[in-house]
């Protein structure tokens, strides 16, 4: 087992961004398949909207965090070189996700009626093609976390405990 430890912020950040990303996906997803009454999914998109633009800030302090944080080499190159380049487009698809949410907006953002964005983008050409790279990028987000939840469960079936390692 590999000697990797995580400061408390960074595994608090990690658990944050899951939840809200794991919420996110599933109500997101759950929203567009079906047809749900319309104040529920107003509400599925308004709490959506909410806990997403909370990660926005989060995102970058996740970067640096994730820059900062020096790990040991690892005993097998090739699966070193897969786990970062999974690590890399998690963080990239994040960042899509999160960026083509907000320029997708055709309204003024509303973060839990606490704070008003205005609306980034008022061409409806524009945040129509933000709202389909959108679409695809949380495609696209939910199969490699599928990825990283499995990458985690073989690992721990091998006997190396990453939970362990992620836990405050």
């Amino acid at each position: 087992m590999s000697s990797i430890t995580y400061s408390k912020l960074q595994v608090l950040l990690h658990w944050t961004f899951a939840a809200i990303i794991l919420w996110a996906t599933v109500t997101g997803f759950g929203n567009a398949m079906f047809t749900l009454p319309t104040a529920i999914a107003d509400g599925l998109n308004f709490i959506n909207v909410s806990l997403t633009s909370l990660l926005i800030p989060l995102f970058g302090l996740r970067i640096l965090c994730a820059l900062d944080h020096h790990q040991p080499a690892p005993t097998q190159r090739v699966l070193g070189l897969l786990a970062k380049a999974g690590h890399l487009a998690l963080y990239v698809m994040t960042g899509l996700v999160l960026f083509t949410g907000v320029l997708m907006m055709e309204r003024p953002i509303n973060v839990f009626g606490l704070m008003h964005l205005p609306q980034p983008l008022q061409e409806p050409l524009l945040t129509t093609f933000f709202n389909t790279v959108h679409k695809y990028a949380c495609v696209a987000l939910a199969l490699l976390v599928a990825g990283h939840v499995a990458a985690v469960a073989v690992h721990h079936w091998c006997g190396e405990k990453l939970l362990r390692r992620m836990s405050l």
